[in-house]
């Protein structure tokens, strides 16, 4: 498996116990807007896969799934990340 670069570098390689909390913030932030970007394009996907009433009909599936897994506040995170990352990429945000 190629390892990707910036996460190998010895002045930048960290252990996450060693690590302060503004910056296992920082990483849980930015692994949330990943997260966020990435059901974004899966639901692109499904658009163009099956169209705009199957997509948003998985999608409230999907996200009523995370809910139970997650909490009701943790699904409502995501939905607030995917529209301001969507928002910010059309120039709205």
């Amino acid at each position: 498996m190629k390892q990707i670069e910036f996460l190998t570098e010895s002045g930048t390689a960290r252990n996450l116990a060693k690590m302060s909390s503004s910056e296992l913030l920082t990483l849980r932030e930015t692994m949330r807007d990943c997260e966020a970007r990435e059901w974004i394009a899966r639901y692109r996907a499904k658009q163009k896969q099956a169209g705009r009433v199957a997509a948003w009909t998985w999608w409230q599936d999907t996200l009523a799934d995370i809910s139970k897994r997650r909490g009701e506040k943790a699904a409502e995170d995501l939905r607030q990340r995917m529209n301001r990352n969507s928002n910010e990429k059309s120039g709205k945000g």
